[in-house]
């Protein structure tokens, strides 16, 4: 016999082996003791967790002949025949890749023929959500008055993209995640029976990692076994599925702690040196960083996180050396650069300098930096490590005026406490900022008419290059003698990035989207001065030729760009071919010969005269 994964192999066949689901099995198994079994089901649930497995069993126990306690069982010949496939009453279709109305119309056809040999046809449609709006339509009267003997049974696992119209039609039964608990229970009756020797360690790990899916982590066991043999512990799990040890994940959160950035870089040297993946060591990360949440907020946080005594203690002194603050601070960057890394040839840069920022918090002025820079020194002050208070107090209050006023800057460190600093104009580099001379800054200029138009403008530059999605949608911008300017907030450093570093690009879109010959600059909105040009408070320059009660007139290309901008297609240059004069004949096509196709034309004598007419 050929082989089966374990997963099939030991697929559930009455209710109560279904892991994970009582609320489910429970009202199953009353509706066949108790003779009122609906002709509708819809069973919604994340993957793995037993929709496909219930649906089965309820089709046999529906039909059993001699059912237990409303399971099915196993051993009457319809039974029999539904597991060997000699019966067909029992009909499994994939609406994936049956999606269309003629599939369904087949079904509505057959629904008309009674059963063969059991007392009920049932029909298992699985990822119903994949069925197209005329599949759905064409099913809904069968699925409201089908025949007496027929149930429909409809999985998915995205509930919010059936139609109401169907939902309505149905039970509805959601699986819930199966607990890490019940996984480990059903993962070592599997285990005794296939012989395997799986430590404490390693039953944990696989539960961890199977993320509520029953599926998921006998996929994962099967491939470990494969790979190690019978005996499976946590560093083979590591070793086979290219997992961060612990061990690094432990060392980069003290590093963080500490503000040890040499560290940093040395682990994630490591975790690409051992062939890695560094997004799954960041996802680790995150999740390690989200228990030493919640052992700073419980103390029965042991039993939410089934962790072995051992890393208990580690992940509580971890948690104990930073704040709450820290580690929210923390969650919200590494969370943003998972998002960002996606869109950057090297995601390492992204995950490093948010790592340091997160471990240098005086490197970045976003809000949750300054509260894990001001918890840090409330800390010291309670420590005793900060004697003379007063300055620290006065720089905090500057703080709070500044907050509550909607407006943050940045504090002297020396500044006298009483005596008031003079505001000094900001200097910026010509190269970042060179301001449009104030007698051309009129609303008739090329970059006031583009900067008024930015939303359209971006709108095509995106569909241009979708990759540059990140720098541009929703994007601040502003105008100088160069051209447009896009304007980062001081925490996006990945949207940043990728403007960089594709600065050339985003000029040469721009230039075709907005019809000018100008370029496209990048400034983080602190680098820029306060006095920025408001381009909507403008007015047209005077022009003596124009008449007084008319507006000047304007290129018919902007009025196109600004009334049907969704509609003009983005043409890249390189795609463009030019007309050959070889290749392309523009003189006057014959006419036919044919005698009938050919048209008549007056003479000249025939034509009408002045005085006829």
């Amino acid at each position: 016999m050929e082989h089966q994964a374990i997963y099939r192999k030991w697929r559930p066949m009455v209710f109560e082996d279904i892991v994970g689901q009582t609320h489910i099995t429970r009202t199953l198994k009353n509706q066949i003791t108790g003779g009122k079994i609906g002709h509708a089901y819809l069973f919604c649930g994340t993957r793995g967790t037993g929709k496909t497995t219930c649906a089965k069993v309820f089709s046999r126990a529906v039909n059993c002949l001699h059912p237990v306690d409303g399971s099915p069982c196993n051993e009457c010949e319809i039974c029999k025949g539904i597991l060997d496939g000699s019966i067909l009453d029992v009909k499994e279709i994939d609406a994936a890749s049956n999606t269309g109305v003629d599939n369904i119309r087949e079904i509505r056809d057959d629904v008309n023929y009674v059963s063969t040999a059991a007392k009920y046809t049932v029909y298992i449609i699985d990822e119903v959500h994949m069925l197209s709006p005329g599949a759905f339509n064409a099913l809904l009267k069968t699925l409201e008055e089908p025949p007496e003997h027929v149930i429909f049974i409809l999985a998915t696992t995205e509930a919010h993209k059936v139609p109401q119209t169907i939902l309505s039609r149905c039970q509805r039964f959601d699986f819930r995640r199966i607990k890490p608990s019940d996984i480990i229970l059903r993962m070592k009756e599997i285990a005794h029976g296939e012989g395997f020797d799986i430590t404490e360690d390693a039953y944990k790990m696989l539960a961890r990692l199977a993320d509520g899916s029953m599926r998921d982590g006998l996929s994962i066991l099967e491939r470990v076994v494969s790979a190690e043999g019978s005996s499976v512990t946590a560093e083979s799990i590591t070793s086979v599925l290219g997992i961060s040890a612990a061990d690094s994940i432990y060392s980069i959160i003290k590093a963080v702690a500490d503000g040890d950035t040499e560290t940093i870089i040395s682990v994630i040297d490591g975790v690409l040196a051992e062939g890695k993946d560094l997004k799954v060591f960041m996802d680790s990360l995150i999740q390690n960083l989200r228990d030493m949440m919640l052992c700073k907020l419980s103390d029965k946080s042991g039993e939410v996180l089934d962790l072995n005594a051992e890393d208990m203690v580690k992940l509580k002194a971890l948690a104990d050396k930073m704040s709450f603050e820290k580690i929210s601070h923390a969650v919200t960057v590494l969370s943003d650069a998972a998002a960002d890394a996606k869109w950057v040839r090297m995601p390492r840069v992204i995950y490093e300098v948010a790592l340091i920022k997160i471990s240098r918090p005086e490197f970045d002025s976003s809000p949750e930096a300054l509260m894990d820079r001001l918890t840090s020194l409330e800390a010291k002050v309670e420590g005793g490590a900060v004697t003379d208070t007063a300055p620290l107090e006065r720089r905090i209050k500057k703080l709070e005026d500044k907050v509550k006023e909607g407006v943050t800057v940045k504090i002297e460190q020396n500044a006298p406490a009483d005596k008031p600093q003079p505001a000094e104009k900001k200097k910026v580099p010509v190269r970042l900022y060179n301001p449009i001379p104030e007698y051309e800054l009129t609303a008739d200029h090329p970059l006031v008419k583009a900067a008024r138009n930015w939303e359209n403008i971006s709108r095509i530059m995106i569909r241009s290059a979708g990759y540059l999605t990140a720098a541009l949608r929703n994007r601040n911008i502003t105008i100088d003698a160069d051209g447009v300017i896009l304007i980062f907030k001081n925490g996006e450093f990945g949207a940043y990035t990728i403007a960089s570093n594709y600065k050339d690009k985003l000029s040469q879109i721009f230039k075709r989207a907005s019809g000018t010959d100008y370029i496209v600059k990048i400034a983080y909105e602190n680098e820029l001065p306060d006095d920025l040009p408001d381009v909507w408070s403008l007015k047209l320059s005077d022009n003596a030729d124009a008449p007084e009660d008319k507006p000047v007139s304007k290129d018919p290309i902007d009025n196109l760009v600004q009334n049907f901008g969704e509609i003009i297609e983005d043409a890249d240059e390189s795609e463009f071919v030019g007309y050959s004069a070889k290749d392309d004949d523009f003189s006057q096509s014959s006419f036919s010969e044919d005698e009938n196709d050919r048209e008549e034309f007056l003479e000249e004598d025939e034509l009408p005269s002045d005085e006829e007419e």
